[in-house]
């Protein structure tokens, strides 16, 4: 390297290390913190206060840049984040060790009262816009923009540069926890996390924005603690903060009249139960199958409903054919009682549909030649009983599980 060089690379050094500042005295900056010359604790944030909203199209992950000078030379990662409007937050993704920092902010637009920003809808606005940038400030001011663009108005504001000292020596991260393991949320949902992190010194820390977070599926998006879900799936999320990890596992159901599904199950017939994941007492292939298959035919909701009832039942069956205590019959008792009583309080048309809606369940409910055969087992121990048939002018809406009174 040419001597000339290394004295610039000297002069710029030692300019920096002395706490060069630039850009802390301008319009419409009316606040920042931490400040110059302070002593900046190892945990800090960065707020930069404008007195006009910010442009939120204007910010991205480098518009600021924390690297720190000595001990060593490194950049220091973190989120950047808009609060309030008019804060510019930048949080790191770890404390900070003892040592000589600088901080630059890039310029950032600001909206003019009762405005609103413009966003180029052609390639050729974006042209005239970033032509326009380059000799003003305020692009507004640029004739060319006004014309061609409608231009909302906006305000540059100017470079931020200035370098700060951590004395203290950052307390490491012993642990760190989020406020729950377990999320299940309904396809396009979203839900907040907190993340704490515990330091050796006894002290704890909200790091929900300084945290990094990754998503091990599609169906889960994961940014600064706000989990947002797209489709039906399961996810791992993994939050990281300095060199500690937890991870929180995320459900995305599909919902369907407000009735969260199950996952479909890999092998459903694997086992005579088959599989339970929400523990409802229906089959979770079975209980998709109402849901998104079954044929309905009068009030799909009211149906599906005393199906969920009835396929409780079916599964009760399989779970103790021996019929103990006759709590087997009793449900299957129950969910006939509710079919009659939906039949007579809506006045369904003679159309054997209540028939069909047996047949076909018994039909997705004993699948198989093992289940087929353990519900025959459940039949023959009721050989020989003599049964007495419901009063159907006594029925009532208690016969179901739900009040289907008060379902359309």
């Amino acid at each position: 390297m040419r001597p000339i060089y290394l004295f610039i690379a000297l002069v710029l050094s030692i300019t920096l290390l002395q706490g060069k500042e630039k850009g802390l005295d301008q319009l419409y900056l009316s606040n920042y913190t931490p400040k110059v010359g302070s002593n900046v604790p190892a945990t800090s944030n960065f707020s930069f206060t404008f007195e006009l909203k910010i442009e939120p199209a204007s910010i991205h992950n480098r518009t600021v840049i924390l690297r720190q000078m000595t001990p060593n030379k490194k950049k220091i990662n973190g989120t950047v984040s808009i609060e309030n409007e008019n804060m510019l937050l930048f949080s790191p993704a770890e404390p900070l060790e003892k040592g000589t920092y600088v901080i630059r902010v890039k310029p950032i637009k600001l909206l003019k009262e009762n405005s609103v920003s413009f966003k180029p809808q052609t390639w050729w606005q974006e042209s005239i816009v970033w032509l326009c940038s380059l000799f003003y400030n305020d692009i507004t001011d640029c004739s060319l923009c006004r014309v061609l663009c409608h231009m909302n108005p906006t305000v540059r504001t100017k470079p931020i540069l200035f370098t700060f000292e951590v004395k203290e020596e950052a307390p490491k991260v012993i642990s760190l926890e989020t406020n729950t393991t377990l999320i299940e949320l309904s396809e396009h949902n979203r839900t907040s996390v907190k993340v704490t992190a515990t330091y050796d010194d006894n002290t704890t820390e909200d790091v929900t924005l300084k945290a990094t977070y990754s998503s091990s599926d599609s169906a889960v998006d994961v940014d600064k603690g706000i989990i947002t879900t797209n489709g039906e799936g399961s996810a791992t999320v993994t939050v990281t903060y300095a060199d500690k990890s937890t991870s929180i596992q995320v459900e995305v159901y599909e919902m369907i009249e407000g009735h969260l599904l199950p996952h479909a199950p890999q092998d459903p017939d694997a086992t005579l139960l088959g599989v339970d994941a929400n523990h409802n007492g229906v089959r979770d292939d079975v209980e998709r199958w109402i849901y998104k298959e079954m044929p309905t035919y009068h009030h799909p909701e009211i149906e599906r409903v005393i199906a969920m009832q009835d396929a409780k039942a079916y599964q009760m069956a399989l779970e103790d054919p021996t019929n103990k205590d006759d709590k087997v019959l009793k449900a299957m008792d129950r969910a006939h009682d509710c079919w009659i009583y939906y039949d007579l309080s809506k006045k369904l048309p003679f159309d054997d549909s209540i028939k069909r809606f047996g047949r076909n369940l018994r039909d997705k409910q004993y699948n198989t030649k093992e289940r087929l055969k353990t519900y025959f087992q459940y039949d023959y121990s009721l050989k020989g009983r003599v049964f007495e048939s419901s009063n159907w002018n006594k029925l009532t809406t208690k016969v179901c599980d739900k009040n289907i009174d008060v379902m359309p």
